[in-house]
């Protein structure tokens, strides 16, 4: 990236408001996060950062850096593609990124099946929040990003891409494989907070059966997927998740799903790139790729078998 390295990781961080945040989005560790932008504080002699609680914010040094680095990124990503005719290394690279957890399911069976036609194709995947996510395809610092819900930008286009189930998951030996509205108001819940899209449809789905959110007994909130997963193993509380993120678990009888009686929460995952610029031809390939793919295949795929039935 002609931005250099120092600065890809300072927006990072202010955008994340946080070291090991950003360090998970660049995968990278916190230290190196701290040493990047320690050396771009020492370069520069100001301080960019300040600590409020747990979390990082910037400074007016900071919040100016940030404005100018990112019309520098943007500036910077325009440039590659105009060289990308000369340069195989960046006519061969895409950028993606998503912003619901099923899609980091998704892609990677995606790109496997995208790779055997385009063996020298480059990739980077982040998972980002909706806002940032959306201003970075508009900037063109990433060309393809993957959505739980629909996006609505003047120059962003979105085309449909598939359907995933969200379902009610319990520990192995859970009570029941089949609940009343009533009986989950009861349960401890918890609650996934990394992604829009899921909390939207959530929020929606339950209050349309009767059943609001804040009438739940929301136990905790975790970020992590893998986390709330294993609090989940452990019996902790039960979670509402994509079935795609956990179709692992419930092969080999890690999770049981729960069905809950007069819900059934099914939405649909968007393609998102810029409408007003002509993609670059690996990027269009891609594109033309996904909207031609056989999703319900897919899904198939990494199950392994045919989805399972719903519990009874």
């Amino acid at each position: 990236m002609l931005l250099g390295k120092r600065m890809e990781v300072f927006l990072a961080a202010a955008e994340a408001g946080s070291f090991s945040r950003a360090g998970r989005h660049l995968s990278i560790s916190q230290s190196v996060v701290s040493f990047h932008v320690h050396a771009l504080e020492e370069a520069l002699g100001v301080r960019l950062f300040r600590r409020e609680g747990r979390r990082i914010a910037l400074t007016r040094e900071g919040e100016l850096l940030y404005e100018e680095g990112r019309r520098l990124a943007q500036a910077a990503r325009r440039l590659e593609d105009r060289f990308s005719e000369q340069s195989s290394e960046i006519a061969q690279r895409i950028s993606l990124a998503g912003d619901a957890l099923t899609c980091a399911f998704t892609l990677p069976w995606t790109l496997a099946r995208f790779r055997d036609a385009h063996p020298g194709v480059l990739y980077s995947y982040q998972h980002l929040d909706e806002d940032v996510l959306l201003d970075r395809v508009a900037g063109g610092e990433i060309d393809v990003a993957l959505v739980g819900h629909p996006v609505k930008h003047r120059r962003l286009a979105t085309q449909t891409c598939f359907e995933d189930e969200i379902i009610l998951v319990g520990s192995e030996d859970a009570s029941a494989r089949r609940i009343t509205l009533a009986a989950l108001r009861e349960l401890p819940l918890l609650w996934a907070t990394n992604d829009r899209g899921l909390e939207l449809l959530l929020n929606k789905g339950l209050a349309e059966a009767g059943l609001p959110v804040k009438d739940l007994n929301l136990f905790m909130e975790v970020e992590n997927l893998a986390i709330l997963k294993t609090f989940v193993r452990a019996g902790v509380g039960v979670a509402f998740l994509p079935r795609l993120t956990v179709a692992d678990e419930l092969h080999f009888a890690l999770l049981m799903e729960i069905g809950v009686e007069g819900l059934d929460l099914k939405r649909t995952n968007y393609l998102v790139h810029r409408k007003e610029t002509q993609p670059r031809e690996i990027v269009q390939r891609f594109l033309d790729f996904v909207q031609t793919s056989d999703w319900q295949d897919l899904a198939e795929r990494q199950f392994g078998r045919k989805r399972p039935d719903p519990p009874d």
